[in-house]
């Protein structure tokens, strides 16, 4: 005897076949037959963003609890803007985060690090915008960077003021007016990447250009043996001078003694600088905001460097029509 589906009429000679067949009645209503994959890759991806938030609250909770009574009060004082204090508040958080630290509590030293990164950073910044370099420079002189082995741990903080007055200063008054001891300082960095620190010193690139410093050459000394701090770099000379920054690429890109793959390595930051997205360094702080500052790749040095990419053969692992875009790794 025939079978008939229920949903859809169709009938079957056999209960099996009635049981098998592709019922139109059993697709979904929402005709993007995607569209719930991607809701269930969204829910995933707002689960892992909330565990996240999680595990940064209860890091700076840590921290938190961790410091002392001093640390707190010390930055307290910073904020409202006093000088001594500026200094008080990096020395404690200096020594407590080496207690932690040389107790390999490394769970209580990055909730420290982190719970007092930000405040810190902007006190620091605060009274630099009123006291100007002098007080960067004193800080810069207290606590440099002189070994791997011997890095303040309260470096990420100093260089995220230091970066912002970099860029600060080029924008207002140009990068001569750039102290050399500044640039100098964020470029001894280059050895720390892997760290906070290595991150935290991409502003370097914003002195590209300086008539008594040169990025470019700094650059070209240490790119093979630090390539991805090169890299982070790279992109702060282009929202500096563009013009000079292809300079600098296109001499990377064709300089034989940095491998191929690096090169192309280097060469795909052109994706990042052509979005036009936010520098996630300094931390905390966007400069478009504070100085009304957007940044547009010319056309002359879009075709300039493009023609470089297909000199170097670059080219051939993109698409036909393939945009700086397609080089985002």
């Amino acid at each position: 005897m025939p079978h008939e589906c229920d949903a859809c009429g169709e009938t079957f000679t056999t209960l099996s076949r009635l049981r098998l067949h592709d019922c139109p009645a059993d697709e979904p209503d929402d005709p993007d037959p995607l569209s719930s994959f991607d809701a269930f890759l969204d829910s995933i991806s707002d689960g892992l963003e909330a565990d996240m938030q999680r595990n940064v609250q209860e890091r700076e909770k840590r921290g938190l609890q961790a410091a002392s009574d001093a640390l707190k009060t010390t930055l307290e004082e910073a904020a409202q803007g006093d000088v001594d204090a500026a200094f008080r508040l990096i020395g404690r958080y200096e020594r407590e985060l080496r207690e932690y630290h040389h107790r390999e509590d490394y769970d209580t030293y990055r909730g420290l690090l982190w719970a007092f990164y930000e405040p810190a950073a902007t006190a620091l910044d605060e009274i630099a915008t009123g006291e100007g370099w002098e007080f960067l420079a004193d800080l810069i002189d207290a606590y440099p960077r002189e070994s791997s082995a011997d890095e303040p741990l309260a470096s990420p903080v100093i260089e995220n003021a230091v970066g912002r007055h970099v860029i600060r200063t080029r924008l207002r008054e140009g990068v001569a007016a750039i102290p050399v001891e500044a640039l100098a300082y964020l470029g001894s960095f280059w050895e720390s990447m892997g760290d906070i620190s290595g991150e935290e010193s991409f502003t370097y690139g914003w002195g590209i250009g300086h008539p008594e410093h040169s990025i470019a050459d700094h650059v070209q000394e240490v790119v093979t043996e630090e390539l991805f701090w090169v890299r982070g770099v790279l992109p702060h000379t282009f929202y500096a001078d563009q013009h000079a920054a292809a300079d600098l690429l296109e001499g990377l890109l064709t300089d034989e003694q940095i491998d191929y793959e690096d090169r192309y390595l280097l060469a795909s930051i052109l994706a990042t600088v052509d979005h036009d997205s936010t520098p996630k360094i300094p931390r905390y702080w966007d400069h478009r905001k504070e100085l009304d500052y957007r940044f547009e790749l010319d056309e002359a040095v879009r075709s300039r460097v493009r023609e470089t990419i297909k000199a170097e053969g670059f080219h051939r692992r993109l698409g036909d029509d393939w945009t700086f875009s397609d080089m985002e790794l």
